[in-house]
Order: C-alpha cells, then sequence, then structure tokens
C-alpha cells in the first residue's frame, strides 16, 4: 500500500517504522498516565518502557539475523544496518519479556500489578504497529475474491503486486 510515507530528497519515512515509534509512544504515555491511579511509580514505569523498548527493538533484529544467518555471513556488517529493515515480532516479544521480569525483580515491582497496568498499553502500541505492517505490505494471506481483499500497487511493497490479497491484521 505505503511502505514509505513521505520523501523529501534522501529522507525516507518509511510507514512502518514511523507506526511502530508511534505505537511506542502512545503506548508509554497511556501506561504512564495510569500508573498513579495504580498506585504505581510513574517513573519507574517510564523507566521500564525505555528498558522493554530498546530490547524489543534489539531481540527483533536479533531474531531476523538468526532466522537470516546466510544473508549476514556474506555482509555482518548489515547487521547493523536495522534501518533497512529486518524484525521478526516474536524476537522482541522474548527479549522484552525477559527484561521485564529482570527490571521487576530488580526494583521490587509487583509482577502482576504492573502486568494487569501494562496490558492495555501493550495492545495499544500492538495494534498501531500492525497498521505499519499493513502498509509496508509485510503480513499478508491469500489471493482472495472477497469485497475486503486489499491489492498492492507500490513496487516497494513486500506484498505481491496487482493481487487481491486477503489482509492479515
Amino acid at each position: 500500500m505505503y511502505p514509505i510515507l513521505l520523501e523529501f530528497g534522501f529522507l525516507k519515512i518509511f510507514t512502518y517504522g514511523l507506526m511502530v515509534a508511534t505505537g511506542f509512544l502512545l503506548a508509554i504515555l497511556f501506561a504512564s498516565s495510569r500508573a498513579k491511579e495504580e498506585e504505581l511509580d510513574s517513573q519507574k514505569i517510564l523507566d521500564l518502557c525505555f528498558y522493554v523498548m530498546v530490547s524489543a527493538l534489539i531481540g527483533a533484529r536479533l531474531l531476523y539475523v538468526v532466522v537470516e544467518y546466510r544473508y549476514f555471513l556474506t555482509d555482518p556488517l548489515e547487521v547493523f544496518k536495522f534501518w533497512k529493515g529486518g524484525l521478526v515480532f516474536y524476537g522482541g516479544l522474548i527479549l522484552g519479556v525477559l527484561v521485564s521480569l529482570w527490571y521487576l525483580k530488580h526494583h521490587r515491582m509487583p509482577m502482576w500489578k504492573t502486568a494487569d497496568l501494562l496490558a492495555p498499553s501493550i495492545a495499544l502500541g500492538q495494534g498501531i504497529g500492525r497498521w505499519g505492517c499493513l502498509f509496508a505490505g509485510c503480513c499478508y494471506g491469500k489471493k482472495t475474491d472477497v469485497a475486503w481483499g486489499i491489492t498492492f500497487t507500490d513496487h516497494r511493497s513486500l506484498a505481491p503486486l496487482n493481487i487481491s490479497l486477503h489482509p492479515t491484521q
């Protein structure tokens, strides 16, 4: 659909990256705003969110590198060029959860109360990020004839072009 939202000369704003960043930001703001009413330290929640955000991006990249290791064997420096794409959600989830558990234990925060606080924020961030996937064309279903099928026409899209596909978001 729209893998690149805006281009200004050499500067490109990728829709996926913008949506993921927006999802993180809104999720963090939502969690922080709810922390006080849940009697949790909002500064600790903000710090936790920062650690999770960084670790999720690292974990997502690491799993992508593991899955596509043959590509990176030929040019190992490509591992660090995350702006070229290549993130796997599950890697981010795994490392983000592990870092969260460490943080909660280290700061003696109540795990389940914090999880209850963060769950809606995580859902919000994930939902917005999935819109980024849709725009980039990285997640799509089978060929379809249904009315809600999506046809990708931008040659920079990751989906097959000019075929009605079932959206999987």
